[in-house]
């Protein structure tokens, strides 16, 4: 791996080297994941606001979309919110909920 950016002579003769931006091109950043809204985690349109003031009572504000779906600004505001409405990820990884 240590060598994987000299370059390498192709079978033709000519010297071969990767570009590293191109291979990674298209790739999303872990960081733009944030914000998102959650289907799982909607509700109906209906409730919204009895939501929204649930959530702003156990302070966990939030924004929901026209059709119910909670928008989480972050991992830790996911947690949160998660938490308060007693839902859990199966799937998880270490930051999500639990």
């Amino acid at each position: 791996m240590a060598n994987s950016s000299k370059p390498k002579k192709c079978d033709c003769g000519e010297l071969m080297r990767r570009d590293i931006a191109a291979e990674n091109r298209g790739r999303r950043n872990v960081c733009d994941t944030y914000p998102f809204y959650s289907t799982a985690a909607g509700v109906a349109p209906s409730q919204v606001p009895e939501m929204m003031a649930f959530d702003r009572q156990h302070g966990v504000p939030t924004n929901y979309n026209r059709d119910g779906e909670p928008e989480f600004r972050s991992a830790g505001h996911r947690r949160r919110y998660c938490k308060a409405h007693g839902l859990v990820d199966r799937n998880a990884g270490y930051s999500d909920p639990q």
